[in-house]
C-alpha cells in the first residue's frame, strides 16, 4: 500500500494540536464531542487525492461502467442488530462506518481537476460499500469524467475501483474499496410508516451531520417512466444534497433505507383556487428490500448499470478551398 492511501493521523488531533497543549482528560471530552473542522478535512482529502492520482491508482467513471460485472457475486451481510442505542451512542456507530464520497472531476469546458466532498456511503462489507447510484454516474453538465475516493471520518482516503453491482430503477449500487474495513452496518427491510428513523450523512459539505425524524410513508414509485418501479420510503429526517447515499436506520443502527432524492413544492393552488405559498419537502429514500436485492447472487442488468461518460467525437474540419489561399 502506497503512503498516499494509508489512513492519515486524525485531523481533531491536528486541530487540538493547534490549538495549544491539553490535559489528557480534555483531549477524551474533545474526542467524544467529535468536533469537526470541515475545511480541513476536505483539504487534507484534496491532496491526498492528488497524490493517488499522481500515482495512477484512480480509476475513471467512463472505466467504472464498462467493467460491472455480468455476473455479481452474493454479499455475506451483518445480522440485523436489536438493541436500540442511546442517540449519541447510535450516532457514533454511524459514524464509523460511514465515510464521505470524495469526488475529482474534470470540468466539461476548461478540462481543469476539481475535488469536492460530494456524496455520502456507507459500508456494508469488508472493502464493499452501498451509495446511490447517481453518486457514480457522469453528470455531463458538471463534468467530463470523474474519479472517487472514500473519506473516512479519520481522513483515510481509498479509491473507488469497481461497481459490483446496480439497479437504476431503486439508484442504489455497491462499490469496491480495496483496503477499506469498517464496521458493517445491517440491512433491515420492513419498515413501517411512523417508525423513528436517523440519517449520517454530508449535507453541503457539513460532513458527519446526524438527524432524526421519523418514516412519513411508503411508497413504489418510478424514478424513470421507461423502468420498473421500486420501493422507496419517505422521512422527515433532515438532509440536502450531498447527503445522497446515505444511510437511514432504526435506533438499533439497522439500514432500513438510503438517501436518494429531495423535491421542494414552493407554491400551489388550493381548492378554492387561491395561491398558497410555502415550501414542503419531500424526502426519498431507497428501501433496503432494494439493496438486499443488488447484494444477493445474481444477473447484473447492464442497462442498469451506470452509464460511461461519452467519448468526445473528432473534429472534422472542412477542406480549405485552394481559390481562398
Amino acid at each position: 500500500m502506497s503512503s498516499w492511501s494509508r489512513v492519515i493521523p486524525p485531523l481533531l488531533v491536528l486541530l487540538l494540536a493547534s490549538a495549544g497543549p491539553l490535559t489528557p482528560s480534555d483531549a477524551r471530552a474533545e474526542e467524544a464531542r467529535r468536533i469537526i473542522d470541515d475545511e480541513a478535512y476536505e483539504n487534507a482529502a484534496d491532496k491526498l487525492t492528488a497524490g493517488l492520482s499522481k500515482e495512477e491508482k484512480l480509476v475513471n467513471y467512463s472505466v467504472l461502467a464498462r467493467t460491472v460485472p455480468l455476473i455479481r457475486p452474493g454479499i455475506a451481510l451483518a445480522p440485523a442488530a436489536v438493541r436500540a442505542l442511546p442517540p449519541e451512542e447510535l450516532a457514533a456507530m454511524l459514524r464509523h462506518s460511514t465515510v464521505a464520497m470524495g469526488l475529482r472531476y474534470q470540468e466539461p469546458r476548461s478540462r481543469k481537476w476539481r475535488f469536492m466532498i460530494g456524496a455520502t456511503a456507507f459500508a456494508v462489507a469488508p472493502e464493499i460499500l452501498c451509495t446511490s447510484l447517481h453518486v457514480m454516474t457522469i453528470d455531463p453538465s458538471m463534468m467530463r469524467e470523474a474519479q472517487a475516493v472514500a473519506v473516512t471520518e479519520d481522513g483515510g482516503v481509498y479509491p473507488v475501483t469497481g461497481i459490483i453491482s446496480a439497479s437504476s430503477s431503486a439508484d442504489t449500487c455497491l462499490i469496491r474499496v480495496p483496503g477499506l474495513n469498517l464496521p458493517a452496518l445491517p440491512l433491515r427491510p420492513g419498515v413501517r410508516q411512523g417508525e423513528q428513523v436517523s440519517c449520517m450523512s454530508h449535507p453541503d459539505g457539513f460532513t458527519y451531520m446526524f438527524t432524526s425524524g421519523q418514516v412519513a410513508r411508503i411508497s413504489r414509485d418510478r424514478l424513470d417512466p421507461k423502468l420498473d418501479p421500486s420501493l422507496h420510503v419517505e422521512v422527515t429526517a433532515e438532509y440536502c444534497p450531498g447527503s445522497s447515499g446515505g444511510a437511514i436506520t432504526d435506533a438499533a443502527g439497522n439500514v432500513v433505507a438510503q438517501v436518494s432524492s429531495i423535491n421542494n413544492y414552493d407554491g400551489f393552488t388550493s381548492r378554492d383556487g387561491k395561491a398558497v405559498t410555502g415550501i414542503v419537502s419531500a424526502r426519498t429514500c431507497t428501501a433496503a428490500e432494494e439493496i438486499l436485492a443488488i447484494t444477493m447472487a445474481g444477473t447484473n442488468i447492464l442497462a442498469q448499470a451506470p452509464k460511461p461518460s461519452p467519448t468526445p467525437r473528432p473534429k472534422r474540419h472542412s477542406p480549405k478551398n485552394p481559390g481562398n489561399r
